[in-house]
């Protein structure tokens, strides 16, 4: 009703306002639904034609730990690991981020010993770790949306540099729960830096 009411700028003729602003609605969806494959002229391409586009880059190296954590972020947020990842074992939830990268290392290894073993090209880049000289962007494109560091949002007109990760949590209500329950928890954030590792 709000709408039909921001229709009105006539107010002796209400009715008339209503379908006159009703009708170029209409007109103007129909157009762009029609138009929707046409290229426009003067405005800059749209962020879907610029899918996997990058901005300059510089080759940073590395210290060892914060590499270990951006692999192990990898390896946590890549399905093809998820049949490695054991949510029931006691020692893996205790040791998992400081030694599940080496462990993965090991078991693609003897899994790869065996003559009819079925490991992917991508588990085996994934087993080892990344090169040490990082790749890192200002900005990055990627499934149809842009993403900029803060420091470039702070020299731009528009901002794009807040993100949201959905994480999965294990929850205990108190320490000495024996029933602690996983559960998805949203964090909210800025881009500091865009990386892009090197498996190959």
């Amino acid at each position: 009703m709000k709408i039909l009411k921001g229709y009105v700028r006539n107010r002796h003729r209400p009715e008339g306002c209503i379908i006159e602003c009703y009708i170029a609605e209409e007109a103007v969806e129909f157009c762009s639904e029609y138009l929707a494959n046409a290229r426009t002229i003067g405005v800059p391409k749209g962020i879907e034609e610029r899918i996997e586009s990058r901005s300059r880059f510089k080759v940073i190296p590395t210290d060892y730990k914060t590499l270990c954590e951006a692999h192990y972020y990898v390896l946590q947020n890549t399905t093809v690991v998820d049949p490695y990842m054991s949510k029931n074992e006691k020692w893996l939830q205790a040791e998992h981020k400081r030694s599940f990268s080496s462990w993965f290392k090991r078991k693609i290894e003897t899994e790869l010993a065996r003559p009819e073993n079925t490991i992917s090209q991508q588990i085996r880049w994934l087993a080892h770790k990344p090169k040490r000289e990082v790749l890192s962007y200002s900005g990055y494109g990627i499934g149809g949306y842009y993403y900029n560091t803060s420091d470039h949002d702070s020299r731009s007109t528009t901002q794009n540099s807040g993100v949201i990760v959905e994480a999965e949590l294990l929850h205990m209500s108190t320490a000495k729960d024996k029933n602690p329950i996983y559960a998805n928890m949203l964090y909210y954030g800025v881009i500091e830096d865009i990386w892009e590792l090197n498996y190959t």
